[in-house]
């Protein structure tokens, strides 16, 4: 897995003025809770830098007065209109000691019964949680979908995953599913009829 690596400073003051002030210069007001610390280190990140870490489930290495803290990103907080962020939270970790994180789910392939089959492709999970120690932290869980017939299911359970990362969550959960096109069309038909009834 790539590292990342994240420059920081230390951040002085709370509040909405202070929160501004560092907005202006480009900067995001975050904090680093976890890792043993007693207390939360509020830091501020440069805001470009969000871009870059975002959708990453790894470690990122924080460098904060020439210390590295191992973090996992936790949460960004944005704006009403979800446009401008806001707040990030990382979680420092501790090596040895298993973690909770989120991790994206990659599909590859397209399922024969969509094309074979005239099946529509239905994708209810897109991530999943779980649990890892911080050093095996997947990148993201690919899941090939290309021998998914028409009115086949993949549940959490069949999710390819690696000897020491465990998936939370009900096992039988629907990932993603080839629903037959046939019956979806008659449910519709159904409901076409039901609606010009009432």
């Amino acid at each position: 897995m790539e590292t990342v690596k994240l420059q920081a400073t230390p951040r002085k003051g709370t509040g909405k003025g202070i929160a501004r002030k560092l907005r202006r210069e480009g900067l995001l007001p975050a904090v680093i809770y976890g890792g043993g610390r007693p207390e939360a280190t509020p830091i501020a990140i440069k805001t470009s830098d969000l871009k870059r870490i975002k959708h990453i489930s790894g470690l990122i290495y924080i460098n904060l007065d020439g210390e590295e803290r191992a973090c996992i990103l936790k949460d960004v907080q944005y704006n009403y209109l979800g446009d401008v962020p806001l707040h990030v939270d990382f979680h420092e970790v501790t090596f040895g000691e298993t973690i909770t994180t989120t991790v994206e789910i990659e599909f590859i392939g397209t399922p024969v019964g969509v094309k074979e089959e005239n099946g529509v492709l239905e994708i209810f999970l897109r991530e999943v949680e779980i649990e890892t120690l911080p050093k095996s932290i997947p990148e993201k869980l690919v899941v090939d979908i290309s021998k998914l017939h028409a009115g086949e299911v993949i549940h959490i359970k069949d999710i390819p995953i690696p000897e020491e990362v465990k998936i939370l969550g009900d096992s039988e959960t629907a990932v993603v599913v080839v629903s037959e096109q046939e019956e979806a069309s008659v449910t519709e038909t159904e409901e076409s009829e039901e609606a010009t009834e009432e």
